[in-house]
């Protein structure tokens, strides 16, 4: 699991159907403190978690296709976690 920040939103008009109703931000990967740690990815929001700004805990590679509920969809990066506060 990866920490990040919301940085904006994807919009797509066609999807596959595995991403029907799911929506796709930019996420910014953070250190523990906040700072960028890596380049900005797309990841894919299965469960309707975040919003613009918001700290969020992703995940990369076959933990991210299987964050959907059917569980599989063809994405790198899903989101699974808000995070409220990093101590």
């Amino acid at each position: 699991m990866k920490l990040g920040v919301v940085i904006g939103v994807v919009w797509a008009s066609r999807k596959v159907p595995e991403l029907e109703g799911c929506r796709l931000y930019v996420v910014q990967p953070v250190s523990s403190d906040g700072t960028a740690a890596d380049t900005p990815l797309v990841a894919a929001d299965p469960q309707r978690l975040a919003a613009s700004g918001d700290r969020v805990v992703y995940v990369t590679s076959t933990d991210a296709t299987q964050a959907f509920p059917g569980g599989y969809a063809p994405v790198n990066a899903s989101i699974v976690e808000l995070v409220e506060e990093v101590s």
